[in-house]
Parts: C-alpha cells; structure tokens; sequence
C-alpha cells in the first residue's frame, strides 16, 4: 500500500470541487486542499495523476508528498495528539 499527502492550488471552484471529490475516493481530507490518500499500486498513482491533471489549467498546482510507515506514525496534531492509528493486522 502506498500513502501519500496530496495538497492543491486550483484556482476554478469548480474544477476544486471536482479534484477534491475524487481524491475523497482514496483517502480522507484533512484540510480543504489537502488529503491523505492510499493507493494499491504505482500503476493507481500513474492512472489518478494522469485523470487529474488532464481536469486542471497550466496556473494550478497539485503535489503528491509520499508518506512512509514511520513518518506517518510520528504525526501529531497541533495539540500534541496523534493523527494516524493503525490497526494490529489487516484482513484482506
């Protein structure tokens, strides 16, 4: 499983609203142009970057900042909480 944070400028509302629901579909929205996302596989990357750059102009921006085990396991809030929680075992 890949995690990554993806964070936005877009510019259209319209267009923003489009973006954003479609990364609802892989992940949670932790801020309003910012989301946790998983994804299965590198080729799921490829595929959502290519659909969602296809819907944006030249001035917008989207990143995809990569989140491994630890660093996600490290994440606080500003309250000094933790913001990820990951289960004892997985069932496929």
């Amino acid at each position: 499983m890949l995690a990554f944070l993806v964070c936005f400028d877009i510019t259209d509302d319209r267009m923003r609203y489009r973006v954003g629901r479609e990364l609802a579909h892989y992940g949670l929205r932790v801020q309003r142009s910012v989301f946790e996302i998983s994804l299965r596989s590198t080729e799921e990357l490829t595929a959502l970057r290519k659909t969602l750059r296809a819907w944006m102009d030249d001035d917008d921006d989207l990143r995809f900042y990569p989140l491994c085990r630890a660093c996600r396991q490290k994440a606080i809030s500003v309250d000094g909480e933790r913001v990820a929680a990951f289960p004892a075992a997985v069932l496929v």
